[in-house]
């Protein structure tokens, strides 16, 4: 969550690799060390790992399991016929080492033989698809074409420029060709500019991967923004699984509403499928259905799951026993008359507000006790620090919210008393600080996407925020931040849910403006009914966002900065005691 290292964690990506190129002249069979390099060590599930593999090269792949004579051989082995290749990445790849002109852009690892009549099976699949893909790519060359006779190619091709530039990871491949910013050491979109090199080039010109990502990119962000889209990060792209995906979506969709979907819907257009689909997801979010996302976070694949959650597990139908007892002393919160926990939490900040007390007081309490009911090594919560700054303007709506600064916004990290003894004072006060100064970055981040695009200047950088519950698994290999502050398995559960209004200030809608977020730094990864913990804390965070939002004049979140830390108040939240008001803090900058 942090470019600096707080003590050293000892493990990345690149100790994985390095690792995992040992292990392959270890004596076991190849498809072993093949299955432990896609799924890099086991912490990816084969389907996850496997995805970014061709066609040609999966079944390749299955023409040797099983094997238990055949061995990798040394990259100069002659007899081989294919090549092993691993890439920065973490991306296996086998080349036909006749084909091979050029090194790929990969390490050569190793050679292996599988002889005549498994290639020519593999290829024989290669040929059946490439001909099926063939058929379905011509629906997306016609989309193209028609764009390029009506005059709006260039304006469609940059809102897809501009819409992929607004996700946070994007690593797709067609074939071997890599769509990428990530931080796996990939960066085409910016780096070699795949897509902006296209404006002006006619649609003939294209090459056909660009033809395919350009309108396959926009079909996504049709059906369902970003969240469609991260659907193939990690993933081969191609016409034939597009179709099969927003088939596949939304069957899913209608199941879950109780709706009926024609009968020929496997047949039909893939841009009549994809406005059919972001109109039933509306409908999904008010249902009984919950849509979060599980996140294979080594190959940046992000996994939509629909879920059927009551009411009681959604919110808490009375304040929780460990919230409850972190505030007592707090009036609001230790009488609260058989009310739903989040009307609690509502009332309390509005009588704080009103009585001369801090509301602010009750966001690490609520921190607390969801790091303690999802047994976390550590959870935080961020959020603006003056509300009134979201509002619209009597100018325009957006004014207030573009000038705010990365110090207009605060992140309370708080860890589990557990964990506090695994760390030196230092190490963990830097981890905390060091946290909470990251999630200032990315909330200020975030804010923006709130509007629309002609409302944002173009110099104002921003990500689409976050919207849907989600767990991770394995983040720390990547992201600096993550391998700085141990982040292996995490939750985030940002408000307002999506089955409720956005906050709603001055006038403007948020969505995404706040969140918690919960951390293993080892062992095993959280479950689903972590998640609807994570879900139900995050509501009573909502709650405490309403509640000041209904106020005349907000006060303003004046703790959580770097004196917060420094000083040990965060510690006064360790205990499970009566709670008073936290220790005076530093004022916002």
């Amino acid at each position: 969550m942090t470019a600096g290292r707080y003590r050293d964690t000892g493990f990345s990506a690149e100790d994985l690799f390095r690792d995992l190129r040992r292990e392959v002249w270890e004596d076991r069979p190849a498809y072993a060390a093949l299955v432990r390099l896609i799924t890099l060590g086991g912490r990816l599930p084969y389907e996850d790992g496997s995805a970014g593999l061709t066609v040609w090269e999966r079944h390749l792949l299955h023409e040797v399991m099983g094997d238990d004579q055949l061995r990798l051989s040394a990259p100069s082995a002659r007899d081989a016929d294919l090549v092993v290749a691993y890439s920065r990445q973490g991306r296996l790849s086998l080349h036909l080492r006749e084909e091979l002109d050029a090194p790929p852009e990969a390490d050569i690892l190793a050679t292996l033989r599988v002889g005549e009549a498994a290639r020519e099976r593999a290829e024989e699949y290669r040929t059946a698809w490439r001909q099926e893909e063939l058929l379905e790519q011509r629906e997306l060359d016609q989309i193209l074409h028609a764009w390029e006779r009506e005059g709006r190619l260039t304006e469609r091709l940059a809102q897809v420029v501009d819409w992929v530039d607004r996700v946070e990871t994007v690593l797709v491949y067609i074939g071997r060709r890599v769509y990428s910013r990530s931080d796996a050491a990939s960066n085409t979109l910016l780096r070699d500019g795949l897509l902006k090199e296209l404006a002006g080039v006619p649609v003939a010109d294209w090459p056909q991967a660009d033809r395919l990502f350009v309108a396959a990119a926009h079909i996504l962000f049709t059906a369902g923004g970003p969240v469609c889209f991260e659907e193939f990060n990690g993933r081969q792209l191609s016409a034939q699984g597009l179709r099969t995906w927003l088939v596949s979506r939304l069957r899913g969709y209608a199941g879950a509403v109780g709706v009926r979907i024609p009968s020929d819907t496997a047949g039909r257009p893939l841009q009549e499928l994809a406005t059919e689909a972001a109109a039933l997801r509306s409908a999904v979010h008010a249902s009984g259905t919950l849509c979060f996302r599980r996140i294979s976070a080594p190959a940046f694949g992000k996994r939509e799951i629909l879920a059927k959650v009551s009411a009681a597990e959604r919110s808490h139908d009375r304040l929780p026993p460990t919230l409850a007892e972190l505030a007592r002393g707090i009036p609001a919160m230790d009488h609260p008359t058989g009310l739903p926990a989040e009307a609690v939490v509502s009332r309390a900040v509005v009588e704080l507000a009103l009585g001369g007390g801090d509301p602010e007081e009750l966001l690490p309490l609520i921190v607390m006790a969801a790091v303690r009911d999802v047994r976390a090594d550590y959870g935080m919560s961020s959020a603006v620090r003056d509300l009134t700054r979201l509002g619209a303007l009597p100018s325009d709506r957006t004014s207030g919210m573009l000038a705010l600064r990365k110090p207009d916004f605060f992140c309370c990290v708080l860890p589990h008393p557990g964990f506090v003894g695994q760390r030196t004072d230092h190490e963990l006060v830097t981890l905390l600080w060091s946290v909470s100064q990251r999630m200032q970055y990315n909330r200020w981040h975030f804010v923006p996407g709130n509007f629309s695009r002609a409302e944002v200047p173009a110099e104002r950088h921003y990500f689409f925020p976050p919207t849907m519950p989600d767990l991770a698994e394995h983040a720390e290999l990547w992201h600096g931040g993550h391998v700085a502050a141990g982040v292996r398995h995490s939750i985030r559960a940002p408000g307002a849910h999506l089955w409720r209004e956005p906050l709603v200030v001055g006038g403007n809608h948020y969505r995404g403006g706040y969140d918690i977020r919960l951390v293993r730094t080892e062992g095993t990864p959280f479950t689903r009914a972590d998640l609807w913990t994570a879900v139900r804390y995050s509501g009573l965070i909502d709650a405490f966002w309403r509640g000041l939002a209904c106020l005349e004049r907000p006060p303003v979140i004046s703790g959580f900065g770097k004196d917060w830390y420094r000083s040990g108040a965060w510690k006064s939240y360790l205990e499970p005691v009566s709670v008073g008001p936290p220790p005076a803090t530093e004022p916002s900058s």
